[in-house]
């Protein structure tokens, strides 16, 4: 069995634990640091993210974007904005790309460019990566922590948990780091996934990969609770989208504990506004002249002028209209019509959990963990960072600018 000694160790090759690496060993040389990552190679989940682009931040991070512990999300964030993200990503040569929406990407728009610089950094910094690495203990002895699989032992000073969560699990992410951090008396909050397509009861074959703008609305015993606009995805098992992935993490947090945003609801529909830019009455005006203009159709044809021909069948078979012609509509059946186009109901479903999820919500929160030193309160030298914390964020690089950032900390406190 092999042994080795460094001075920081940090647990998990992904985003945080790639970034907290890099700054350890900017700060105390080559040598100081080494990565343990149980994959055959680091950041494998980082290559999947922003559907292989890397979805690095956002121009609009703030606190405002993310759920979860106030205290840590205040301190990273406030710590590190957008620009400290873009000073840090080119120093080790990546060049960013801003899209419309204030996304962030590498310029190259793949995860791989990435990925590849802050390896390539790591190696520059003689930052040693010990991949295929399965933790079988960790212990403390004198202040140093021992870290041991079946081939090597790593004794280190200062260790830095950044495993991350059992999202995306096809990836290999599990649940096993808050299961060494709880030897620790390392507690986390309730875990669900969070940034996932919606299950849905209706199933409509037609509608799969139709695409429409929009709003989604979650309704909890019968009030509109969330709401968010953008693209709307249909698929075979309910619907996704940027949209969707933002209201999903409300809709776990109700099939998984009962609540949404802690208080307690019976059940939940979900709302979509398909021509979301039109009011109700305006609509209406427009499907009474499609009512003369396709009177001789089948009313599936009478929205064929304002959304897909799947979409507007779909829409009017969910109103029990799709028998008749546009010509036989009476004034309380366009109104039906309309209502429906407005308020489109589906009925969440429990998901595959975290199979399709991008992240998980709940984690450690500053109970146990200092939030400006993301020290453990119970362990000294012990640090967490990256998705093990309880704070998870809206789509559109927020999770990682979070990831990265939370990642950096710990090298500012290590002495």
């Amino acid at each position: 069995m092999k042994n080795k000694s460094v001075k920081i160790a940090v647990i998990g090759g992904g985003a945080a634990g790639l970034a907290a690496a890099i700054t350890c060993g900017e700060r105390f040389g080559k040598g100081s640091t080494a990565i343990i990552e149980k994959q055959v190679r680091t950041g494998r989940k980082l290559l999947a993210t922003g559907n292989g682009r890397c979805n690095i931040t956002n121009r609009n991070v703030s606190p405002e974007h993310y759920y979860g512990d106030r205290q840590i999300i205040n301190s990273v964030i406030s710590g590190f904005s957008p620009d400290d993200s873009e000073k840090f990503f080119g120093k080790i040569g990546v060049l960013f790309r801003d899209d419309t929406e204030g996304r962030v990407y590498p310029h190259s728009n793949q995860a791989t460019t990435v990925l590849d610089c802050m390896r390539m950094r790591c190696e520059k910094l003689g930052i040693e990566e010990l991949c295929g690495f399965n933790i079988t203990s960790i212990n403390r002895e004198n202040g140093i922590f021992i870290i041991s699989s079946s081939e090597i032992t790593l004794k280190a000073e200062n260790l830095i948990f950044a495993t991350g969560s059992q999202a995306s699990n096809l990836l290999g992410s599990d649940d096993s780091g808050y299961k060494l951090l709880s030897s620790f008396g390392i507690e986390h909050t309730p875990l669900f996934p969070a940034l996932s397509p919606i299950y849905t009861k209706e199933k409509y074959k037609n509608l799969k990969g139709v695409r429409a703008k929009g709003n989604v609305s979650l309704i909890a015993d019968g009030k509109t609770i969330k709401k968010r606009d953008g693209e709307i995805q249909f698929t075979d098992y309910g619907i996704s989208g940027i949209c969707v992935f933002e209201i999903s993490r409300f809709v776990n947090e109700f099939f998984m504990l009962g609540t949404i945003n802690g208080k307690k609801y019976n059940n939940i529909k979900i709302s979509l506004d398909v021509m979301s830019e039109y009011s109700f009455d305006v609509l209406c005006n427009y499907l009474k002249k499609c009512r003369r203009i396709f009177a001789d159709n089948k009313t599936q044809d009478i929205l064929s002028g304002a959304l897909s021909k799947k979409l507007s069948q779909s829409i009017t078979e969910y109103c029990h209209f799709d028998k008749k012609l546009c010509g036989q509509l009476n004034d309380y059946e366009i109104k039906k019509i309309a209502n429906a186009v407005k308020n489109f109901i589906f009925t969440p479903v429990i998901s595959d959990g975290y199979k399709s999820a991008q992240v998980s919500a709940g984690g450690i929160g500053s109970e146990y963990i200092n939030p400006v030193t993301l020290m453990s309160k119970k362990v000294k030298n012990l640090y967490v960072c990256g998705e093990l914390l309880d704070v998870d964020g809206d789509c559109g690089g927020y999770n990682l600018h979070f990831a990265f950032g939370s990642g950096m900390i710990p090298s500012k406190y290590i002495k």
